[in-house]
């Protein structure tokens, strides 16, 4: 990469950051939304932590949260004409371990050895991780895979007929969540 070319990426990238800052103190304070900054080559997503004290609604953790995060995900799939998913215990203990794994080391990375956990008979497989915070909705963590485009493809890949996801949280309040999808 040549010197100019440097030069001219962190120009536009502190530009990019003192609008950011501009735009968050002009900002209320309730919004759980923040901008995200998208350069050649680069792109730069904020993720609200949250407020001192706050819980979340429902446990992360529970079925009845991931019940929600199987139904926003196949919300996503119907809005782009495509054939719901069918959860899948097995699939769901793989994503229920893995964030488990994310969160016990509080770092946020794609599993290494998915397809020697997945049950036996698939035919091809894909996995989405994301890190938030423990008051993020189910349908905020679909919303945050729809925005990337490799998570959104995983999530609309019409040939994935099953999936199993998974939610932890870390002891600072970080939430780490995995999806994993195959074709049975």
């Amino acid at each position: 990469m040549t010197r100019a070319l440097i030069r001219t990426r962190r120009a536009l990238l502190l530009g990019a950051a003192a609008s950011l800052a501009m735009a968050l103190s002009a900002a209320p304070q309730a919004s759980a939304q923040l901008p995200q900054i998208v350069l050649p080559g680069l792109t730069i997503g904020f993720i609200q932590p949250p407020a001192p004290g706050a819980v979340p609604a429902i446990d992360p953790a529970s079925p009845e949260y991931r019940a929600q995060l199987e139904g926003a995900t196949n919300a996503a799939r119907a809005a782009h004409g495509l054939a719901p998913l069918t959860a899948n215990a097995g699939l769901t203990d793989v994503a229920i371990g893995w964030s488990g794994t994310q969160a016990a080391q509080n770092r946020m990375y794609h599993n290494p050895t998915v397809a020697g956990q997945i049950p036996g008979g698939w035919a091809h497989y894909g996995e989405n991780v994301l890190q938030n915070y423990a008051h993020a909705t189910p349908q905020q963590l679909v919303d945050q895979w729809m925005a990337s485009p490799g998570h959104r493809l995983n999530m609309l890949h019409p040939g994935h007929t099953a999936m199993g996801v998974g939610v932890a949280v870390a002891a600072d309040g970080k939430l780490y969540a995995t999806q994993v999808f195959a074709r049975y």
